[in-house]
């Protein structure tokens, strides 16, 4: 059957008609459909590129955000190091007070204002810093120290910026006792030890090198602690210091520390002959300085501090400030008639000091402190040092003895013990005195330490030499016009004024100090009472040596100085010190049987120590509290006047 052949011409047409308009309806769809599709992919592109500007964007603040927070942890650290180069500047004056000083015109100082942060000659943005002053002590000093970073630059009044962060720190700069007392035996130079039958029970540190040349010397070691407690009659040590890096607090830690190299050290025995418990290249400790005793004297007063024997009062909290008084003290103790220590005393002159002493306090010397014979506790610790290491053993001994005699003695220029006046003494200590490794004059260069001119490496000309030392220059630090213009000039000081305790002002006068020489340690004037108070004969007194031996031997107490510690000492009995001896050089010379250190373990933990209200200070390094961002800028708009 065909189909085609029975269609009409009519019929033919009206379906040509039909498929036409079919065709062109199916074009019109196509049509609205390309529109809708394209439509669709404009849509699509447009999303497109608005995400991405918004990501862009997006992305540009983060980085913002970013620089920002930089920015401001720049000012950050600009403001810390404000508050340090005031402390530093304090030269010879309490810091605590230099510090507390920069806000006698107000609770809050802004050093810097729109401070512009340089990348080269390019600025990468501004920050402001605030400081505000929290609490304040003889002894601690609290601030608030507010930072903002901005980008581009700080806004002016009303103005806007890009982006900006904020942050503010809580720090505490407090003065404790310094830690050269973690030490039985400490040298801020060169240190030695010559012989076979030298002991320090206790730690060991040189600021410079450690020589036991050979010798088989004794080094019990002592661990330390950061913190002690007491409660109901109870020791506590806290913070155990794991020197030897054995994960293990069993009391074989401590050692030998040196700033330099520790040599010759190959026979030495006890804790400190172990490797792992000798410390070489370790960062120096910083000395007191004892230059001004202002603040020393402030502290004896606030203690109603005296020193009396049989019931007299020879000397209250300050000897020397008080018409009558003649500077220098003249104390014999007997086991009758005992020293009676009671707190920290300051002596403006010389002191010389033997026999018994009682009670526990401190004598700071404005010069010299003369030891001509022994110096004994009337009512000690029961041992010198604990039955071991172990902490227990430790804390029960300090327990045990918390309350017996203590005492130290602290000079401003030397300690010399025995009898100065014989003629071995003399030369024996005049040989270590002038000692090519005991240089003691204020040309050693940088780091403070003589013979370090080739630095460690051993070989000059090159880039750790100390190019200062012996270059017959005294380096130090002066008071600059940025330093007036910021504040941080003290009171009697001028711009071009040294900055004492800078460079190779070692002792922290300010003034160059020649090596030291036997005149220096020798009284420059009669035992009478026309120059010494305390329990001085009516008479006086014919000689030193009348009062004086080669032969003592035994001293039971601390002693510091930061200039020379000298003794002779001779006879058939050990010779020993109960306590610990800190000084910057050492001339030291025994002919007796042993020379033993027994290092005093109510000496440790730090601030919190038994004996931390007699000691020596130094400023701690800088303590943050508390560090954390802020929602509001405390800084925005602040202008320069």
């Amino acid at each position: 059957m065909c189909r085609l052949a029975t269609t009409t011409e009519s019929d033919f047409v009206s379906e040509v008609r039909e498929r036409e308009l079919a065709r062109r309806g199916q074009r019109g769809s196509a049509l609205i459909g390309a529109l809708i599709v394209t439509m669709a992919l404009l849509g699509l592109v447009y999303a497109s590129v608005s995400m991405s500007s918004v990501e862009v964007l997006d992305a540009r603040r983060a980085v913002n955000e970013v620089r920002a927070r930089q920015v401001a942890s720049a000012g950050m650290e600009r403001g810390l190091n404000f508050m340090s180069t005031a402390a530093e500047n304090a030269g010879m004056q309490n810091p605590i007070t230099m510090l507390a000083d920069l806000f006698a015109g107000g609770a809050t100082i802004t050093p810097y204002i729109g401070e512009p942060l340089m990348n080269g000659a390019q600025q990468v943005g501004a920050y402001t810093v605030s400081i505000t002053l929290v609490s304040q002590t003889n002894s601690e000093v609290n601030i608030l120290v507010r930072s903002t970073g901005y980008l581009p630059d700080a806004p002016n009044d009303g103005g806007r910026v890009e982006a900006w962060h904020a942050i503010e720190a809580t720090v505490r700069y407090a003065l404790a006792p310094s830690e050269v007392f973690d030490y039985g035996y400490f040298i801020n130079n060169w240190g030695w030890f010559y012989g076979n039958t030298i002991a320090c029970r206790g730690n060991i540190r040189s600021n410079g090198q450690f020589d036991a040349a050979g010798y088989a010397p004794y080094a019990g070691g002592q661990p330390i602690y950061d913190s002690v407690s007491t409660s109901g009659g109870s020791t506590t040590l806290t913070g155990y210091h794991d020197d030897n890096g054995d994960g293990l607090t069993d009391g074989n830690d401590g050692g030998i520390f040196a700033s330099w190299d520790i040599i010759g050290a190959q026979n030495i025995t006890g804790v400190g002959g172990q490797s792992s418990n000798q410390h070489e290249f370790e960062e120096q400790i910083e000395m007191p300085n004892l230059s001004d005793l202002t603040r020393y004297e402030v502290n004896a007063l606030a203690a109603n501090s005296s020193i009396t024997i049989g019931g007299v009062t020879y000397s209250d909290a300050v000897y020397g400030d008080e018409a009558g008084e003649k500077q220098n003290l003249y104390l014999v103790g007997t086991a009758a008639n005992p020293i009676v220590l009671n707190g920290p005393v300051v002596v403006r002159g010389d002191v010389v000091i033997s026999g018994y002493v009682t009670g526990q306090g401190a004598i700071y010397s404005g010069g010299n402190v003369y030891c001509p014979n022994s110096i004994l506790y009337k009512n000690g610790p029961t041992t010198t040092r604990p039955a071991n290491n172990t902490q227990a053993a430790t804390e029960a001994w300090i327990t045990a003895n918390a309350s017996k005699d203590f005492l130290g003695l602290f000079a401003r220029e030397n300690v010399v013990v025995g009898d100065y006046t014989h003629t071995w003494w003399q030369y024996y200590v005049n040989s270590w005195m002038n000692a090519s490794m005991n240089k003691s004059e204020e040309d050693a260069g940088e780091d403070g330490i003589p013979n370090t001119y080739a630095g460690r490496d051993g070989v000059v000309g090159t880039e750790d030499d100390d190019l200062l030392e012996d270059d017959g220059v005294f380096t130090i630090d002066h008071y600059t016009d940025a330093d007036a213009l910021l504040g941080l000039i003290p009171p009697g000081s001028d711009v071009g004024d040294p900055i004492p305790g800078t460079g190779e002002d070692i002792d922290g006068d300010g003034v160059y100090d020649d090596g030291a020489v036997l005149a220096d340690v020798m009284l420059g004037y009669s035992l009478n009472t026309t120059n010494f108070g305390g329990n001085m004969p009516g008479a006086g007194i014919a000689s030193y040596s009348s009062i004086a031996s080669v032969y003592a031997n035994r001293f039971d107490a601390v002693f510091y100085t930061n200039h020379s510690f000298c003794w002779l000492v001779l006879g058939g009995a050990a010779a020993s010190i109960n306590g610990a001896l800190i000084s910057r050089n050492e001339n030291i010379v025994y002919g007796t049987p042993s020379l033993d250190t027994n290092y005093d373990c109510r000496l440790l933990g730090g601030a919190s120590s038994m004996a931390a209200d007699l000691l020596p200070l130094t400023l701690r390094s800088a303590e943050i509290l508390r560090w954390n961002s802020l929602d509001e800028d405390p800084n925005r708009y602040v202008v320069a006047p």
